[in-house]
């Protein structure tokens, strides 16, 4: 194996596809032959409950290795990818003792094995039996290496090589045994693997203190100083692969067991220290008065956890700020605000509310925080709007133990005092003032210009948790506030506080420039952490190894699925050992969930000669998706765990459907002999019986936040929905709505526009009439082959807008890319949204690619076209979807309106937040709620709001389409992978 050349960073930590697909293609003899020659043999077929009853007592213990032989390619993969990057530290060495050392460590990783051990979860034989699916079934070749009994003790694993074997003592830290060992304050991090296999890795550093679980007796620790980056680089493999060889080394005295490993490494004892080491707290970081993260006033470089919203309030007269604030990626965050300027009123209110400001701040941070380096990050506040409050920094951020240091610069609003003279005076005089430009592009040309300012603080975590203290020197001397509002300032030192009364909830108070109080309250929650048990769900039927006796009948087993998975069953039709199930209406989020539950239901209904399941998805007569589904593999998931090799081997098989559907051509009187016969032979295939006429009745809701006549205009109604299906392709669609309650008796505002009034009549529209027609579409969509499809569509399109149009779709099945073109010819529609037309007309439509990037669940969609207002642009969308189903997405148009014409806001931009309820309800549901925002709503950039896209019709075809789900609860399990990186911090 070729060495990296020195300075290349390498990552061992992930398997290539080459040594993956050889721990599958290896022969058990030869994989064994790695093992351990004195583990305990296994009886083929024998339980692993069955195993632990025929032995001492002790063997079920924490420390039990279950070896796999097909494992230890895997693993012998990793031994030899950290050799190799120990031989590169070896040749790097900056002195002989140091590559002496490096050798020692070399020698030491070289004689310990590749065992194959497989995790395992809870070992007591009697809870095994009442959980076979933790049970492993035990094959001919595995083994079970038993460790001495009892553990007494912990093993540091020096940098030499050498091993440190410390006595365990209950309610020890890391810190302890390290201190033992005379690695004490040496080390940023320390990697624990316990002795059952879970590894972890736990900050030690003044930087990276945090709470962390105490090892267990038998555990492995290892914590490369810090001064040995190639060491420290290597950690998470080393870690691992220390895992899999079962518990540490015990005492001197004590006997080995029969079949546990032997070690070569030269160990010395190591003693406690007397004191315990306290458990330190993790940083807190939390929002300032802006809502983003920071102290009062100032911004600090922190960054919360990918996923992280939080939704606060702030007030300080004259300004109360209303704050949302995202994470969608761990170095980005994000939101917008209201801020509400209390003595100054809004210009077109006719209600005298006062001035409502919005506005989009953006921070990314630029270098994570190491041991002699600060976290830095660039932000950038009131991006978008009117730019009242405007500003740009760069801010640093140093931890030290329980305090947190900032420090850093800022222009326009942040920098206002003017302290500093402005470091970018150096590239030329052009840096020298900064205009008070009203629109973005304007803006663009003033940033880090004029007066800037140093800004900075320190927050304390005290030793009472839910409290930190909070200090800051502000940049502001608020005599430049917008709107000739200026503040006095009698001191430029902020103090506060922050008390989380939760983890959701945070009480913030401050007292700023020497004479105003400051209050705030934070609600913070992680989108990418929710989910809700299913406690309201429908139970599955009991599940059982065989097949059934006697089948209920394709109808019950259609009627069973749609109960539990909320789709429609088509048709369910056996050929030869295979059972088709042909569903739509299922374009939900959490789908594998209810593949699964469809699985349930088929194995418990059908016959012992059906072999495979295979589910064909299409939406409204287009074939989309199939899944195959090999039942004894299903089966054998549930009746026992499996090791990662045979798991890998369980899956969905994907598939291209056929163009057609089997029952798109068939008569009433062909479906109901098929339903008929079926109700009483599983040999018949059964056909669902449509209703051409489908309505609902729900409850409507509309608001407009942030305009001038109120902060919140509300509309209550119910709605009724109804659609006629004249063939599974065609249908007509449409709905009412009724307004019982709402408060716009205050809306008298209509905004200025330069352009045709395609969306600022806003006003119009919804106040004119209480009982409106909001869509009335007649749709028909195909098929040209099975990557291409077509819609064609008429009628009252959207509230505002009525018309014909046609789009058409390329989606390859699992492709990270689509592309499709839209074509519409529309008119406005009357203000009584009725079958009224106003005269004015466009063209509108647009080429659209969606792009999966693959990166961190990022997808974007780029549009050029006409819009409504027959302006020409672009639209980019860039959009963060999260494994449990969450998307956050931020979309912007610029098209050829110059921004004097667009008006306010300069271009149209937004963002938007939609949510699986499947992840808040104790109960299943394949809705979702979504929550849009745009500062303004302005002519230029306004598309049009057409329902039924080809891209949501076939969104099942999305190489995503079946991983979203709920979090993983990350409790050990039996037959768990020890070298599973991805659940690695």
């Amino acid at each position: 194996m070729t060495p990296p050349p020195p300075g290349t960073v390498i990552n061992p930590l992930h398997l290539t596809l080459l040594a993956a697909a050889s721990v599958l293609m290896m022969s058990p003899t030869h994989a064994a032959s790695s093992a351990p020659a004195d583990a305990a043999e296994v009886r083929p077929g024998e339980r692993l409950s069955d195993w632990l009853l025929r032995q001492p007592e002790q063997a079920a213990g924490p420390g039990l290795a279950w070896q796999v032989p097909q494992e230890v390619l895997a693993q012998q993969y990793l031994k030899d990818t950290l050799m190799v990057r120990v031989e590169a530290a070896i040749r790097s060495a900056s002195s002989p003792e140091e590559g002496a050392l490096r050798e020692r460590l070399l020698a030491m990783l070289n004689s310990l094995p590749a065992t194959g051990r497989v995790a395992l979860g809870i070992v007591d034989p009697r809870w095994l039996q009442a959980n076979p699916k933790e049970d492993p079934v035990l094959v001919e070749g595995q083994r079970l290496a038993v460790p001495p009994a009892p553990l007494r003790t912990v093993t540091v694993v020096q940098p030499d090589g050498s091993f440190c074997r410390v006595p365990h003592e209950s309610g020890r830290s890391v810190l302890d045994y390290l201190s033992a060992c005379g690695l004490g304050g040496q080390a940023d991090w320390a990697w624990i693997a316990q002795p059952d296999g879970r590894t972890a890795r736990a900050g030690i550093g003044a930087w990276t203190a945090e709470p962390a679980d105490e090892p267990s007796p038998g555990a492995w620790i290892w914590a490369p100083p810090s001064r040995m980056p190639d060491l420290a680089n290597l950690s998470e493999g080393m870690i691992k692969f220390l895992a899999v060889q079962g518990p540490s080394p015990q005492e001197f005295n004590a006997p080995p067991a029969a079949n546990a490993a032997v070690f070569a490494a030269p160990t010395v004892a190591g003693t406690l220290p007397e004191a315990v080491a306290s458990q330190p707290l993790p940083l807190q970081i939390s929002g300032n008065d802006w809502g983003e993260t920071g102290l009062l006033q100032t911004p600090t470089a922190r960054m919360g956890l990918a996923g992280d919203m939080r939704t606060s309030l702030t007030s300080i007269w004259p300004y109360t700020r209303l704050n949302f604030m995202f994470q969608p990626l761990d170095w980005l965050e994000a939101g917008f605000r209201y801020t509400s300027i209390s003595n100054r009123a809004y210009t077109a209110s006719t209600t005298g509310q006062s001035n409502k400001d919005k506005s989009i701040d953006i921070k990314l941070r630029l270098l994570k925080e190491t041991a002699h380096v600060p976290e830095l990050a660039l932000g950038f506040r009131d991006l978008g709007g009117t730019g009242l409050f405007s500003g740009e920094y760069l801010v640093a951020s140093k931890r030290w133990h329980d305090f947190d240091f900032s420090l850093g610069i800022g222009w326009g609003y942040l920098g206002a005092s003017g302290n500093i003279s402005n470091p970018f005076k150096l590239l030329g005089s052009r840096f020298d003032t900064r205009t008070n430009a009203s629109s973005n592009q304007a803006r663009f040309g003033s940033y880090f210009r004029g007066p800037a300012a140093l800004f900075g603080g320190v927050q304390w975590r005290t030793p009472w948790e839910p409290l930190t203290l909070k200090l800051e020197y502000d940049g502001n001397d608020y005599q430049s506030e917008p709107q000739i509002n200026n503040q006095r300032q009698r001191s430029p030192f902020n103090i506060g506080l922050s008390y989380r009364v939760s983890p959701k909830v945070t009480l913030s108070a401050g007292f700023e420039r020497g004479d105003k109080f400051m209050i705030g309250l934070t609600l913070a929650s992680n989108l990418a952490a929710s989910q809700s048990p299913k406690l309201a769900d429908r139970p599955l039927p009991e599940f059982r190894p065989q097949a059934a006796e006697r089948s209920p009948g394709w109808a019950a087993t259609a009627a069973e699925i749609e109960a539990l998975t909320e789709w429609t069953v088509e048709r369910i039709a056996p050929k030869d050992d295979v059972l088709h199930v042909w569903v739509s209406d299922s374009n939900t989020v959490y789908r594998t969930a209810r593949v699964e539950k469809a699985i349930a239901v088929l194995h418990h209904d059908a016959p012992d000669t059906i072999k495979s399941f295979v589910f064909h998805y299409s939406e409204r007569g287009l074939a989309v998706h199939a899944q195959a589904i090999d039942r004894a593999e299903w089966v054998a998931v549930r009746i026992q765990a499996l090791p990662p090799h045979a798991a890998r081997a369980v899956s969905k098989r994907d598939y291209e459907p056929e163009l057609a559907r089997p029952d798109d051509n068939k008569s009433n009187t062909t479906e109901s002999a098929a339903t008929a016969a079926a109700a009483t032979d599983t040999r018949a295939p059964w056909v669902r019986h449509r209703d051409k006429l489908t309505f609902g009745i729900a409850p409507s809701y509309g608001q407009i936040v942030g305009g001038p006549d109120a902060f919140v205009l509300y509309q209550l109604g119910i709605q009724a929905t109804a659609e006629y299906r004249f063939t599974p392709r065609t249908w007509l669609s449409g709905a009412v709505n009724l307004r019982l309650a709402d408060n716009y008796d205050k809306f008298t505002y209509t905004a200025p526009s330069d352009l045709p009034r395609v969306r600022t009549f806003q006003r119009e529209y919804v106040t004119s009439k209480r009982f409106t027609i909001p869509s009335l579409q007649l749709t028909h969509v195909g098929q040209m082959s099975s990557n291409h499809y077509y819609s064609m569509y008429g009628g009252l399109l959207e509230s505002m807008f009525a018309g014909v149009g046609a789009e058409w779709m390329y989606r390859p099945a699992r492709s990270p890319v689509a592309f499709g073109v839209d074509i519409n010819r529309v008119r406005q529609r009357d203000f009584n949204q009725d079958f009224g037309l106003r005269d004015y007309k466009v063209t509108t439509g647009h080429a659209t690619l969606y792009w999966d990037t693959g990166w961190n669940g990022v997808m974007a969609k780029i549009s050029a076209g006409q819009y409504l207002a027959g302006d020409r642009g672009v639209t980019l969308e860039v959009i963060r979807r999260f494994d449990n189903g969450f998307v956050l997405g931020a979309y912007a148009t610029k098209t050829n309106v110059s921004s004097a014409r667009f008006g306010e806001g300069d271009f149209d931009k937004g963002i938007y937040l939609s949510i699986p309820l499947d992840a808040l309800l104790p109960r299943s549901s394949k809705f979702a709620l979504s929550f849009a925002w745009s500062p303004l709503t302005r002519d230029g950039g306004a598309r049009l709001g057409r329902s039924n896209t080809l891209y949501e019709l076939t969104s099942v075809r999305d190489k995503a389409a079946f991983n979203f789900a709920a979090p993983e609860d990350k409790k050990p399990r039996a037959g768990d992978n020890i070298l599973n990186f991805d659940r690695s911090p």
